[in-house]
């Protein structure tokens, strides 16, 4: 999701960013919610059962946050059902339980003889209530597919959830995790904690970054972006000024100033949000706190562009490999034509050499070659394998000075055959290298005769003797 729009310079970025940052102050301030949308919420929440203060005390402490809460059977009367995997929040449910007296002892009265439950119909024995609790389980909004079947919720509670759409959030994640790297933080696959409503947390100390599995892809990129904020500017040291309703002012100022930039709308989202946090909280040194957020969403979207500046470079030069590889397999064809009738074997691997070879030889032959010996630093070559179908695969690639030992070590490494053709290979470069080993041998022991032969003629010096002789092969 390389961001399209016209290259800006560094002082056309901060001005944006400024304008930006004074924008949402701006509109913050001037943030209300109206008296039809707080009914409307009302009406809404009032789906939900009204549960005890130590319900709602034992609901928070294992999903922080939690609102929007109902039974198995509630979810599933909405239409909604709760998502594999998730567990329960366990509650106490209040379960009424009657008594009768039977010699002196308390019976429940489902456990009544029949001739006792007679005497308990005909009001002739009494009987008493007792309350117990069982344990209960609830599940929240998130933790149900509610949002994906799009079930009304009410405008405040819909503002709690980011919600868009992206052109591919996976390109934008990964510039991120380049941030992230940046700012030597992790960003872990699973939160040390149960995050509950919180769409992710940011640990300073332990260097982490945590995501709710929850959340939607396009939730994850402004939550991300949130993340990196509170990373970035609230270490340790810095959190200890700060009130958390300004580190929080902080971090989705920055948020939604990035995304901004790459055209995610997160305006809605943002507005409640910051005003939620800052409506009737005091922000000390409040012009400190921008220049922070500008300072920061700049050093993000450098970060950011520079990413998507090298996937653009990288996606250039891989279109011109690709240009190349064509190419080069087209002259190649035509060399292996050109090779037709000489002494190749049909079956056997080959390979052609750009700009030096005229035809086709075997690829042993030419993979042994001094490869540093050309002019160029990069010279390009074609191997052709012939298969069992009759068809010859065709690999076309470049051999950098230096890089790499020869063509069949670059083959190996950069994976661009598979084992059985490597290992084709590989058996006519050692075939190549026995031949040439033999020939040396045997060119050795042809000089070794004649020095024998001269050393048993007249005219030899009787006194000379040959020297003995190591013979090393390398192979």
């Amino acid at each position: 999701m390389a961001f399209k729009g016209k290259k800006k310079t560094p002082e056309e970025k901060m001005k944006e960013i400024e304008e930006l940052t004074a924008g949402m102050d701006q509109q913050i301030e001037s943030y209300f919610v109206s008296e039809k949308a707080m009914q409307e919420h009302l009406a809404f929440m009032a789906n939900f059962h009204n549960y005890s203060q130590r319900n709602m005390a034992l609901i928070d402490k294992q999903f922080m946050g939690a609102e929007a809460v109902g039974s198995f059977h509630f979810w599933k009367s909405k239409g909604a059902a709760v998502q594999k995997g998730e567990k329960g929040i366990k509650i106490l449910v209040p379960t009424p339980v009657q008594f009768y007296k039977k010699n002196g002892i308390d019976v429940p009265v489902s456990s009544a003889s029949k001739q006792d439950r007679e005497l308990i119909d005909k009001k002739q024995l009494d009987t008493t209530k007792k309350t117990f609790f069982k344990i209960g389980h609830v599940f929240e909004y998130t933790q149900t597919n509610a949002r994906e079947l799009n079930l009304s919720v009410s405008e405040i509670f819909g503002k709690y959830h980011r919600d868009g759409t992206l052109e591919s959030s996976r390109e934008m994640m990964a510039a991120l995790n380049k941030v992230a790297g940046k700012l030597d933080f992790t960003i872990v696959d699973e939160a040390p904690f149960e995050l509950g409503t919180a769409k992710g947390a940011a640990a300073p100390s332990e260097k982490i970054i945590a995501l709710n599995p929850r959340n939607t892809e396009f939730e994850n990129v402004s939550v991300l972006i949130h993340e990196l904020a509170h990373a970035k500017m609230h270490t340790p040291e810095r959190s200890k000024e700060l009130t958390t309703n300004e580190k929080e002012f902080q971090a989705e100022m920055v948020s939604y100033v990035v995304a901004n930039r790459y055209g995610i709308d997160t305006e809605d989202f943002t507005l409640s949000y910051l005003a939620n946090w800052t409506q009737g909280a005091e922000l000390k040194e409040k012009e400190r706190l921008l220049k922070e957020v500008q300072s920061t969403a700049s050093e993000f979207i450098g970060e950011i562009d520079s990413y998507f500046d090298q996937v653009k470079e990288m996606a250039l030069q891989q279109s011109k490999a690709d240009d190349l590889s064509h190419n080069l397999t087209d002259q190649a064809l035509k060399a292996h034509e050109a090779s037709a009738g000489n002494e190749l074997a049909n079956d056997e691997p080959a390979m052609f050499i750009h700009g030096v070879s005229s035809q086709f030889k075997p690829f042993g032959e030419v993979n042994n070659l001094d490869f540093d010996q050309y002019s160029q630093e990069r010279t390009a070559y074609t191997v052709a394998i012939p298969q069992d179908t009759g068809l010859t695969l065709v690999i076309s690639s470049q051999y950098e000075k230096g890089e790499y030992i020869h063509p069949l070590h670059q083959l190996e490494k950069e994976q661009l055959v598979d084992k059985e053709t490597f290992a084709t290979l590989e058996t006519g470069y050692h075939d190549e290298l026995l031949k040439q080993d033999d020939a040396y041998i045997q060119s050795f022991a042809a000089r070794l005769r004649t020095e024998i032969h001269k050393e048993e003629t007249p005219a030899a010096d009787k006194s000379k003797k040959l020297p003995k002789t190591t013979l090393e092969i390398e192979r």
